[in-house]
């Protein structure tokens, strides 16, 4: 299963600084390596390590951030869904102005398991249907 680690918020700042450089790069996909699922979301224990309501918040933040990054490139921007795709994970999808679902989507059991309610805060500019 795709998480949302810490360690994200670095890695995809680190490739978006390279994505800018590129001049000659026409777009990006985002796509999963894993073979049933996209993100789905944030990494529970992490969210769990929060200490404090503001350490919590600064870690939405944080993600928040990155999303609006994606979503202000300067190259066409797609996200390649399959499998779950919650919290996060459907955050950065909406951050792409394309997104395709190559799969039919489940409600994520983690979602049921902790009671979570997966309602993304970044806001798509439109959605497409295939």
């Amino acid at each position: 299963m795709n998480t949302l680690k810490a360690e994200f918020a670095s890695q995809v700042r680190a490739i978006i600084k390279q994505l800018r450089e590129n001049k000659e790069l026409r777009g990006v996909v985002f796509v999963s390596a894993k073979p049933d699922n996209f993100i789905a979301g944030a990494d529970i224990n992490m969210i769990g390590n929060c200490k404090t309501a503001q350490e919590a918040e600064a870690l939405a933040r944080q993600g928040q951030q990155l999303m609006a990054e994606i979503h202000a490139l300067p190259i066409q921007v797609i996200a390649a869904i399959h499998g779950a795709c919650l919290g996060g994970g459907l955050e950065l999808a909406l951050a792409c102005p394309v997104a395709f679902v190559l799969t039919i989507l489940k409600r994520c059991s983690v979602c049921l398991k902790y009671n979570l309610d997966c309602y993304p805060v970044q806001a798509a500019p439109s959605v497409y249907r295939v």
